[in-house]
């Protein structure tokens, strides 16, 4: 790849390192100026100076923030980029931009840690300074530190490969005494190791899941994987079919994990946004433009053995494509990389808005606040207080049904003081609801915990129920007693904005962000349970009412009365819940 630059009063040039860097980051108007003046902004934190006497002589181990995201981006220096940009563009400054990002380099390769720092950066800032020893005899052993030290399996490993790409395709085959091969090579291999079997698992699966448990994370490595497909083949290289099929499944996943509003649904660490690496012609077109291009994709319900299933109403089109429900659930082996501990959660959409969500991604400081964001109470879940969790243990999808307007999944697990934990969910189209019925036992108590959108609020309280209201929308949450069962005096409750003696009643959207919001808590003890909870979006005002009788063999069977509506279910004696015919 040739690339150009040129600015006021300066030709057009070329070098080795210009191809290597690739197109320099963009920049805001006036950042090269900000730092010229000794300060610096990495978003969202607010601006720092970090160099009070202006002369490029700063301190590179400083942490104002206490945050290791802002800290990596500092280190690694990308940003002085900025000034190579401004010295590159020519002007009456060129000179002193030049010259502070002299003094910032020589600092940086003084005081940083070779793992800290970034090869593209040195090799970019290089274009300022060509045949300079002090900063090209830098480049080899950086980009060696790249190639040899291998993160793996997972985004950092293939952000490495393809820097190593760049860099080794960007300068040619023969230089630095042939290394530049080398890296080429050495980046493709370790792409195609990417899917042997390693400790992470394939960095893709068969079915088009990345390995990261994070929507947001399968969506970049979306995104890193088109590009590398691409910048492969301009330096002569491919991936072997049966990689390129993996990746090209992964639009379909993404697809079915977009909810009807264009976000992504927050699965472990992912921020509310929209699907950002979507091509067209792929399923993800359709769900990324809300129903404005593209085909409807050919699946409504997703089962992915990686951990997922994503389900929906329907496509819709561009005018109805928001009305649609939406709901997740999480199971699979055990968290890693950017999962959390939420397994057996759901989530749900309907009515034009987000019901029941997961707490969240506020980014990665190691704080007791983030503690909760990983873990099981941060998700829609049953937990059992006081039994030692094990985020070791998988959990199984034992039972599956998939209907075109009623879906039923069965979960289990010991992950709980290695109690049994079976969860079985029954979520119906016609009209818009969702059954759990969940069973445990061994432990003293258990609680299951309901996590509301905020733009949600409680408006009633009972002992077995609770109902939120937004907008257009209620949502009634409650228990219905199994005959024989009486739902304990106070068994429903609500908690928000809850900091001691631990956190509960958040959601993050963003990073460094907290939001108070609901969870309706319902609780029982004993040592056995079994909770068949209702959720059930309606218009406001529209009364929800249930009655369940006992079946023979042990089966119960379920009418729920939404309004003039009524909906039958029967509940078998093991869990299954299928809809049936109204008495």
């Amino acid at each position: 790849m040739v690339v150009s630059r040129s600015g006021a009063g300066q030709s057009a040039w070329i070098t080795d390192a210009a191809r290597a860097c690739g197109t320099l980051p963009s920049f805001p108007p006036g950042y090269a100026d900000e730092i010229m003046a000794g300060r610096l902004t990495i978003a969202p934190w607010p601006t720092v100076t970090i160099d009070p006497h202006r002369d490029g002589h700063i301190n590179w181990s400083m942490d104002p923030f206490h945050h290791p995201t802002w800290q990596q981006d500092f280190q690694s220096g990308g940003w002085m980029e900025a000034l190579v940009e401004g010295y590159l563009a020519g002007g009456p400054h060129a000179k002193a931009y030049r010259d502070r990002a002299q003094a910032l380099l020589t600092g940086w390769l003084a005081q940083v840690p070779q793992r800290n720092r970034d090869p593209e950066t040195l090799i970019c800032s290089s274009e300022a300074f060509p045949g300079e020893s002090w900063i090209n005899s830098q480049i080899p052993p950086a980009v060696r530190y790249l190639a040899t030290h291998w993160q793996g399996a997972w985004n950092h490993g293939l952000k490495q490969d393809l820097e190593l790409l760049q860099i080794g395709c960007g300068y040619p085959p023969g230089a630095f005494g042939g290394q530049a091969l080398g890296w080429r090579r050495t980046a493709y291999g370790q792409m195609i190791a990417s899917f042997a079997p390693n400790r992470l698992g394939p960095a893709v699966d068969v079915q088009g899941a990345a390995n990261e448990e994070a929507t947001g994370y399968a969506d970049f490595t979306y995104g890193l994987w088109t590009y590398a497909e691409r910048h492969l083949a301009a330096c002569g290289y491919s991936l072997p079919a049966a990689i390129a099929a993996r990746i090209a499944l992964m639009p379909m996943f993404l697809a079915l994990a977009t909810q009807p509003d264009g976000k992504l649904v927050q699965i472990g660490d992912t921020y509310v946004q929209p699907p950002r690496h979507w091509v067209a012609g792929t399923p993800l077109q359709y769900a990324a433009t809300l129903g404005r291009a593209g085909a409807p994709p050919s699946r409504q319900v997703g089962v992915y053995q990686a951990g997922y299933v994503f389900g929906r109403s329907g496509w819709g089109t561009a005018a109805t494509f928001g009305q649609q429900s939406f709901y997740s659930l999480r199971f699979g082996p055990a968290r890693q990389v950017h999962g959390h501990e939420d397994h057996m959660s759901l989530t749900y959409y309907a009515r034009g808005r987000n019901l029941l969500v997961n707490a969240g991604h506020t980014g990665y400081e190691n704080t007791p606040y983030r503690a909760f964001l990983i873990s099981p109470e941060a998700g829609n879940v049953l937990v059992m207080p006081g039994a030692r969790f094990d985020g070791a243990a998988p959990t199984h999808l034992t039972r599956q049904f998939i209907g075109p307007a009623g879906q039923f999944f069965e979960l289990s697990d010991t992950a709980f003081g290695r109690h049994p934990r079976e969860r079985s969910v029954y979520v119906c189209q016609r009209p818009d609801l969702v059954l759990v019925l969940d069973r445990a036992s061994g432990a003293a108590s258990y609680e299951q915990l309901w996590h509301l959108d905020p733009a949600l609020t409680v408006t009633r309280v009972t002992s077995s129920s609770a109902v939120a209201a937004a907008p257009g929308t209620q949502l009634y949450i409650g228990q219905v007693p199994l005959p024989g069962q009486v739902i304990p005096s106070g068994s429903t409750r609500v908690i928000r904005g809850q900091t001691r003696p631990y956190y509960q009643g958040w959601v993050s959207h963003q990073m460094l962000e907290r939001i108070p919001s609901s969870v309706i808590t319902m609780t029982r003890t004993g040592r056995s349970v079994a909770m068949l909870t209702l959720i059930a979006p309606t218009s406001p005002g529209t009364p929800v009412t249930t009655a369940i009788t006992r079946q023979p063999a042990g089966s119960y069977r379920l009418t729920v009365h939404l309004g003039g509506t009524a909906i039958s279910f029967l509940i078998g004696p093991t869990g299954y819940i299928e809809q049936s015919p109204v008495p």
